[in-house]
């Protein structure tokens, strides 16, 4: 005799199935294909331009809420601010980033102490120390890997910082290089979790890097690459409002650093590369709900043949 929970989980393999075939039915129409730019291959990163902290995003790390976003949560206490790390104010804090993907549209929320055009008054070159570039890796390959073979995609969406690329925005066939010798910043990530073990103090002391651990080789540790040094413009950014951002279902309630910076583009171009996967959708009626039933689908059939 099956167990409960045996029977739970041929219910779970089995009535999610059934619910997208009936939906699939009910429309009385042909299935047409939606694309998924995110996957479980899917890293995203940013850092500062002196990289005193920085975050990065394992899609598939932490489930999707209700509203589409997964957030990958940083340390709020290895930011640092000369000998200073984490407390109270220090304007380099991260505290986390967030992704939702649409139908034709991918979004992003930062969380951190530091606004959109950054720290002045700072013994940076320019005066000014802000954001690097965000960086979507859509391959299984590392950061390092990825970048030498131009498999990268890159934001600039702070218009003050030091990318070599002109215009805000998206780009493919992407290389990054590190813009911290001018910003008075670290040398390599191993540089900067040294100083955060050796300076950080109270709860949650230590550095992190988000979805990665510190150390991860994922990236070279022996690097910081933070900034978009070449690429091919893709497409424009909007940026996004409180209220924006709530009809977006984002939780803004949830992190306490002074700033969000939120933004959307089109991921066509993504796509157009060859880094989206298509799943059935129906063409009228149903739409994101039934699509968001398919993705559900794939996960359990992931997780019960493993």
């Amino acid at each position: 005799m099956l167990n409960y929970t045996a029977k739970l989980s041929i219910s779970a393999k089995f009535i999610p199935i059934a619910t997208v075939c009936g939906l699939l039915f009910a429309t009385g129409e042909s299935a047409q294909a939606a694309t998924f730019a995110l996957n479980e291959d899917t890293t995203v990163d940013t850092f500062t331009e002196c990289v005193n902290d920085g975050i990065a995003l394992k899609v598939g790390k932490n489930p999707v809420d209700e509203s589409g976003w997964q957030y990958a949560i940083d340390s709020f206490n290895d930011g640092v601010d000369g000998l200073q790390v984490g407390g109270d104010g220090n304007p380099y804090e991260i505290y986390s980033l967030a992704l939702k993907e649409t139908k034709d549209s991918l979004f992003v929320a930062i969380n951190g102490n530091m606004s959109l055009t950054g720290v002045d008054g700072t013994s940076a070159e320019d005066g000014n120390i802000g954001w690097g570039d965000l960086f979507f890796n859509f391959t299984d390959q590392d950061f390092t890997t990825a970048n030498n073979q131009g498999d990268l995609f890159g934001v600039r969406f702070a218009g003050t910082n030091d990318s070599l690329v002109p215009n805000l925005g998206l780009y493919g066939n992407v290389t990054a290089i590190s813009t911290t010798d001018i910003n008075s910043g670290f040398e390599s990530l191993a540089e900067y979790n040294q100083r955060v073990n050796d300076f950080c103090q109270g709860a949650g002391c230590g550095p992190s890097l988000g979805d990665l651990p510190a150390d991860t080789s994922y990236f070279d540790q022996s690097q910081s690459l933070n900034t978009i040094s070449s690429g091919e413009f893709l497409t424009s950014l909007m940026y996004l409002s409180e209220s924006e951002l709530l009809a977006a279902g984002y939780d803004l309630n949830r992190f306490d650093g002074e700033h969000t910076i939120a933004f959307k583009f089109d991921k066509s171009g993504i796509c157009d590369r060859g880094y989206c996967t298509s799943v059935p959708e129906p063409s009228a009626g149903l739409g994101l709900a039934a699509l968001g039933l398919m993705v559900g689908v794939s996960q359990l059939r992931k997780r019960y043949s493993a």
